[in-house]
């Protein structure tokens, strides 16, 4: 009887393993044959890592890139303001017990920049429609944009832990990019950024079993070497990729 017990329980932890290393396949909305991915170097262009996803694990997840950078509306149930003392106090220590985070460069989730098509609107026809929508008057002609993509893949969280726990604030998680410099030691390259103003600015948290997910850029640069992301005292797996090298200059 024993035995058959051990063997259970052996087989059901394989279950439960099997699981939580289970993370979606992303289905970007469009043909990713028909668009031109472009590339970058600049650690900056996308300064916040905004959430892509949040909620139960899926084993497809269709969905289009989200580039509002203070505020989403797939984290209304996940945004926290009531005992700011006791959120603020998480936040800063951010140790966790059981969160897992899962690079995945396997795939391709572009990330988008808008940009003002400044060939087909001067600057002071800009500024106009710009007083127009917020006088709140409807625009008799839209405003003409060129959409950059950007190469990306996704890094997904997953919360193991039986209870909530804080992992970001605004529309941006607090991960940071850490990288092995060519002395092989582990060094910061872009640690998570704070917004210029906070008013109105709320923490969220990753509920327990749920996952979320943000889309990064996929660097390059002059210097090949491995890279992981951080989430305060949690590390995710290690990726190989490439990035300009002045990034590691000043580092601590």
């Amino acid at each position: 009887m024993k035995k058959y017990i051990t063997v259970y329980l052996i087989l059901f932890s394989c279950l439960l393993w099997s699981q939580e290393m289970i993370y979606p396949k992303y289905i970007y909305e469009k043909d990713l044959n028909n668009i031109t991915i472009e590339q970058t170097e600049d650690i900056n262009l996308f300064r916040y890592k905004q959430i892509q996803y949040i909620g139960q694990p899926e084993k497809k997840i269709t969905l289009s890139y989200t580039g509002n950078e203070w505020y989403s509306e797939i984290l209304k149930k996940n945004y926290r303001n009531k005992d700011f003392i006791a959120l603020n106090q998480e936040f800063n220590k951010r140790q966790y017990k059981d969160l897992r985070i899962f690079v995945d460069t396997s795939q391709k989730t572009p990330l988008i920049k808008t940009y003002t098509d400044t060939t087909k609107i001067s600057n002071l026809d800009y500024d106009i429609k710009m007083d127009s929508l917020a006088a709140g008057l409807k625009l008799s002609k839209e405003i003409p944009f060129i959409i950059t993509y950007y190469d990306g893949f996704p890094v997904t969280i997953y919360n193991i832990e039986e209870r909530e726990r804080i992992i970001g604030f605004g529309n941006n998680v607090i991960l940071e990019l850490e990288g092995l410099d060519k002395n092989h030691q582990w060094k910061k390259i872009d640690g998570f950024r704070k917004y210029n103003c906070g008013v109105g600015i709320q923490f969220f948290v990753l509920k327990p079993k749920e996952i979320a997910t943000v889309f990064v850029p996929r660097l390059t640069g002059n210097f090949k070497t491995k890279f992981r992301y951080r989430l305060g005292n949690i590390l995710s797996n290690e990726f190989d990729g490439s990035i300009n090298d002045k990034y590691f200059e000043n580092k601590d």
